[in-house]
């Protein structure tokens, strides 16, 4: 492949580049969630894609494309990095954060521009090097246990990426002829190779970003739709469709599934007395004190109102009870600090089992009518279904 094939190869990229950045831009207005990640990604795709034209197109003869090239790669790719590493689960970094970044990064290139063409061109991949190996490094999870099939091409793609430049760098060490306008010194067949990669890899990222930006989103709804906004509970809905399941791997261990069906005691005046505002405040506190006494991993749902539903894995009924009274205890021992007031809270529960062959919904009603008993009995209490 020769120079102005490369060139070429770079205005063709340049073009991907900018078609990325259109994505970017259209899924910016049907997607809140990620807005900022997408039009910082739209601002990346478009300073890479400026750049590459630019090489592309302008005279051969000029020198200055060189620069403009190293520096539309260098800030957009890292822009392009910054943003897109949230989107597979890293923190965010911060505007002057950002900004000092690509300060430095164009610091670097100007002052290595000055010491000439060799220096400019190891310094060069040096910095894209760098870069590529960071978003390697963010995306290591991806690597190794990917959660969807865009992130895994996206981890893979980036991989493949970082050691181009890797490669790229090899070569340039090795090099010591005349300045290359594309900045690349790998030989045929490599460089055919880095041609079509550099023309297709801007269109590639981002179709990848949009993927890992639509999976993420589509993780997030189904886990808004699978829990309870107020408490951080389980729904009702997400419970029951996760009950089935839960019971025949109880069962496999030839362990006791027990439904427990408990309702906060005289929640109605806790909201006509001090509020709503009280009253969600107390069902969180509550929620937090039952979490505290189950093992982790426990499914915990909020039932509806102010019942809540537990699915206990236990030795036995009686263990099943005990836990229950523990559940009891935990809520009702300590009143509920709300600022200056002290708001003591109860709650009755009901115990049922849920044997080989019993219907999920038979043994909510059987733990219902146990938790009405101890309403019945005094509230504050548990109640076993079918204990004397």
């Amino acid at each position: 492949m020769h120079s102005i094939d490369m060139l070429f190869a770079y205005v063709i990229g340049g073009f991907g580049a900018w078609a990325a950045a259109l994505m970017m831009l259209v899924a910016v207005q049907g997607d809140r969630l990620h807005r900022g990640v997408l039009a910082r990604c739209a601002l990346g795709f478009g300073v890479v894609g400026a750049g590459m034209v630019l090489s592309g197109v302008v005279e051969r003869d000029a020198r200055w494309p060189i620069l403009t090239l190293a520096m539309a790669a260098v800030v957009g790719t890292l822009v392009i990095y910054r943003a897109s590493r949230q989107l597979v689960g890293a923190p965010a970094v911060g505007r002057p954060r950002r900004l000092s970044e690509i300060a430095a990064l164009c610091l670097a290139l100007l002052l290595a521009w000055a010491a000439g063409p060799r220096s400019f061109a190891l310094a060069f991949h040096l910095l894209c090097l760098a870069v590529s190996l960071g978003i390697t490094w963010t995306v290591r999870r991806a690597l190794v246990a990917p959660r969807n099939a865009a992130e895994a091409a996206m981890a893979v793609t980036l991989l493949l990426y970082a050691g181009s430049w890797a490669y790229a760098l090899h070569a340039a060490v090795r090099y010591h002829g005349a300045e290359h306008r594309h900045l690349l010194y790998v030989e045929p067949p490599w460089l055919a190779a880095y041609g079509v990669m550099y023309a297709l890899l801007p269109l590639l990222v981002g179709a990848h970003v949009l993927n890992l930006a639509n999976a993420r989103l589509d993780r997030r709804l189904r886990r808004q739709a699978s829990t309870d906004e107020l408490t951080g509970l389980l729904t009702r809905r997400a419970l029951n469709e996760r009950a089935a399941a839960w019971q025949a791997d109880v069962l496999e261990h030839e362990r006791q599934p027990a439904v427990l069906l408990l309702d906060i005691d005289h929640f109605k005046p806790i909201n006509d007395n001090h509020g709503h505002e009280r009253g969600d405040e107390v069902l969180r506190a509550v929620s937090g004190r039952l979490r505290g006494t189950l093992r982790e991993g426990t499914p915990l749902a909020r039932w509806g109102g102010e019942e809540f539903l537990v699915l206990l894995d236990a030795v036995s009924l009686d263990e099943a009870g005990a836990t229950a009274e523990r559940m009891r205890a935990a809520v009702g021992a300590t009143p509920f600090a709300f600022g200056d007031a002290r708001l003591p809270v109860t709650i009755s529960i009901g115990v049922a089992p849920w044997p080989a062959g019993g219907v999920f919904s038979h043994a909510v009603r059987e733990s219902d009518a146990a938790m009405y008993t101890a309403k019945r009995e005094g509230r504050d209490r548990v109640r076993v279904a079918g204990a004397e």
